[in-house]
């Protein structure tokens, strides 16, 4: 299943204050430009073959569909992981790839 989202998110405050100490010591909070990007759901561990097999399968279906991937997405693969990792049951993750402005109809 393919899902079209728009990214622009604000940033809790909570986030802002607790970066850079204790624990977030190593967590750097950056605001970037909202873009679109598009997106693949899977349901299995988020590993190196399952990620890059989706990565692939988004993709295909943006080649298909007409949709241009912006060009700094090449060379790397986006994904969300929501579940813990050693988590049971079934399992939420995305892969995500920006599109180009003026590659889509959004």
């Amino acid at each position: 299943m393919t899902v079209w989202k728009k990214i622009a998110a604000p940033i809790p405050s909570e986030a802002s204050e607790k970066a850079g100490q204790g624990q977030w010591r190593t967590v750097k909070v950056i605001q970037v430009p909202e873009s679109i990007v598009a997106v693949l759901e899977f349901s299995d561990a988020s590993m190196e073959p399952v990620v890059r097999k989706a990565d692939r399968e988004l993709r295909d279906a943006l080649a298909r569909d007409g949709l241009e991937p912006d060009p700094s997405s090449n060379d790397l693969v986006r994904f969300a992981q929501y579940d813990a990792i050693f988590s049971m049951g079934k399992r939420r993750g995305e892969v995500w790839i920006d599109l180009m402005n003026g590659g889509h109809p959004w």
